[in-house]
C-alpha cells in the first residue's frame, strides 16, 4: 500500500493533525512548568524525551523490527543532561585539575548534551551486549537508539533556556512562536502565504520581547524567525523519519520542540542581552 493511501486511511484526517496538537500541548506543558520551578521543567521535559523513546525501532534486514530498547538509555541520559544544565559545577573537575566552561556559569548551559551524549552511546553499546547470539542487526540497533537519543537530548535547551536570566519570559514566547509555526505549516492550502505571515508574527513576537528587555530589536526578531524555523525543520525531520505515520508520530510530535531546543537558549541569552 502506497504512502498516500495509507494517510488517507487515517479517520478525520488525525495522520497531520495530531501531532500538531500533541505539540501544542507539550510545547505548553514546557512553558507552564517553566513559571513553577526548576524541577517541574526538568520533569516535563523528561516526559517529552520519554515519548520520543517510545518511538518504534527500524525495520531489519528481515523486515521486522529490531532488538533497540531506547527507555533507559534516553532516560539515563537525559537525566544526566538535566543535572549538569541546572547544576554546572557538578561537572567540574577536581581540585587542580581544568573546570569546563560550561560549570562556570551559575545555570542554564548546553554543556550538559555534551556530556550525556556519551553516555547514551554506552548505555545502547551495553544493551547489545546484553542481547542474546545471534545478535543481528547490531548497527541499525545502534543507530536507531544513538540518532533517536541524540534527538531527546536537544529537548534540554528548553530547559537551559528556562534557566537563563529571562528564562520564563522566554520559555512562554518560544512556546507562543512553536505554535503559531505549528499551526501554519498546514498540509493543504496557500502554504507559502500562510508561512510568510506566521514568520512576521513570530518576528514581531521577538521584537516585543526583546523591546521588552532593553535590547536589539533586530536580533530579537531573528532570534524568534530562527525558533519558527527550527520548528519547521523539525516538521520535516518527523514526517520522514518513517514512511508510514503510526511508526513515525513519535518523531513527528517531538521532533519540532527538540530541534528548536539549543535555538531557544540562545534566543533567550540575545533577549537577555548576553
Amino acid at each position: 500500500m502506497s504512502r498516500v493511501r495509507e494517510e488517507a486511511r487515517s479517520p478525520l484526517g488525525l495522520t497531520t493533525l495530531a501531532p500538531g496538537f500533541v505539540t501544542t500541548g507539550l510545547v505548553a506543558l514546557l512553558a507552564l512548568s517553566a513559571q513553577a520551578g526548576v524541577l517541574a521543567t526538568v520533569v516535563s521535559v523528561l516526559v517529552v524525551q520519554l515519548l520520543l523513546a517510545s518511538a518504534p525501532s527500524v525495520p531489519g534486514v528481515h523486515r521486522t523490527p529490531v532488538r533497540a530498547p531506547k527507555v533507559v538509555p534516553i532516560a539515563v541520559a537525559g537525566l544526566l543532561a538535566a543535572v549538569v544544565t541546572v547544576w554546572p559545577s557538578t561537572a567540574a573537575g577536581a581540585r587542580g585539575t581544568s573546570v569546563m566552561d560550561g560549570a562556570m556559569v551559575e545555570s542554564g548551559s548546553l554543556a550538559g548534551i555534551g556530556l550525556a551524549l556519551p553516555v547514551l552511546v554506552l548505555l545502547a553499546l551495553v544493551a547489545q551486549v546484553r542481547r542474546p547470539a545471534p545478535r543481528t542487526d547490531v548497527v541499525a540497533a545502534l543507530g536507531d537508539v544513538v540518532a533517536t537519543g541524540f534527538v531527546a537530548l536537544m529537548v534540554t535547551g528548553w530547559l537551559a533556556a528556562a534557566e537563563s536570566p529571562v528564562g520564563r519570559a522566554a520559555v512562554v514566547v518560544a512556546a507562543v512562536v512553536t505554535v503559531i509555526t505549528v499551526a501554519a505549516d498546514r498540509p493543504r492550502g496557500p502554504r507559502a502565504v500562510v508561512h510568510v505571515w506566521s514568520l512576521a508574527a513570530c518576528a514581531l513576537i521577538g521584537i516585543v520581547m526583546a523591546s521588552w528587555e532593553g535590547v536589539n530589536a533586530v536580533a530579537g526578531g531573528v532570534a524568534a524567525v530562527a525558533i519558527a524555523a527550527a520548528v519547521l525543520a523539525g516538521r520535516k525531520v518527523g514526517q520522514w523519519w518513517r514512511p508510514l505515520p503510526p511508526a513515525r508520530w513519535p518523531m513527528e510530535v517531538v521532533a519540532p520542540i527538540a530541534l528548536a531546543g539549543p535555538v531557544v537558549f540562545v534566543a533567550a541569552l540575545l533577549w537577555a542581552g548576553v
